[in-house]
């Protein structure tokens, strides 16, 4: 027993600091988010995108392995809570398949939708992406809305150990006003880590990269 409430306590542990360094690296979402009110030219736009662009798969690569190391460590809480929030979930993941169609295919030449709809699909991954990612988060200290009994296990007729509680999987979520306040706090930390990015590291040498370090200095406050 000692035994395994030092494995639980470790996992945890993991989990727990792998969701720190999420939140840590979601300055890439937070940088998307500057791109129509502190970029205002495309020039600008393109140096932010530019310098953002080296670094987004780190995010995507620590989510894949948040997820991975919860599955590991309590897999009946990843499949009850990961796949009956089923609509929350695949809205985070349909916003960061945006995120990468829209770096591999915004500067493409004559590409189908244009340059200023990846920048949209760009705002609304870092905007809607890091929200719902508090949300998501933050139903690990509020809870989920389902039903476990471990007992159903010896029922030949229903095995099935644990079920979500309502048809909306995931997004009843939302209305938790602890869940939506979690998740603009991750929106407004991205955002602040990624004026820090942005200023730290655009090329201050052209007058477009001066000028938006300036605008990105002025969002801090």
């Amino acid at each position: 027993m000692e035994t395994l409430q030092f494995l639980q306590l470790y996992w945890w542990a993991v989990v727990s600091l792998l969701g720190a360094l999420l939140v840590f690296l979601l300055f890439v979402q937070g940088g998307q988010t500057l791109i129509f009110s502190t970029a205002s030219s495309d020039e600008q736009r393109n140096l932010l995108i530019g310098a953002l662009g080296h670094k987004w798969e780190l995010t995507f690569t620590t989510l894949v392995t948040f997820g991975g190391a919860a599955f590991a460590s309590f897999p009946l809480f990843y499949s009850t809570s990961f796949g009956g929030a089923y609509w929350l979930w695949m809205s985070i993941l349909f916003l960061f398949v945006l995120q990468a169609v829209s770096y591999e295919f915004r500067n493409k030449a004559a590409n189908l939708l244009g340059t200023r709809t990846y920048d949209i699909f760009l705002f609304l991954n870092g905007v809607l992406g890091t929200i719902l990612l508090g949300v998501a988060v933050g139903t690990l200290y509020s809870g989920g809305a389902y039903y476990m009994d471990k007992l159903n296990i010896t029922d030949i007729q229903n095995t099935t150990i644990s079920h979500w509680a309502n048809g909306w999987m995931g997004l009843e979520a939302i209305a938790e006003p602890f869940n939506l306040l979690l998740g603009i706090v991750v929106f407004l930390a991205a955002r602040t880590l990624g004026s820090l990015f942005a200023i730290n590291e655009l090329d201050t040498a052209s007058q477009a990269g001066k000028e938006l370090s300036a605008r990105c200095r002025v969002q801090l406050k």
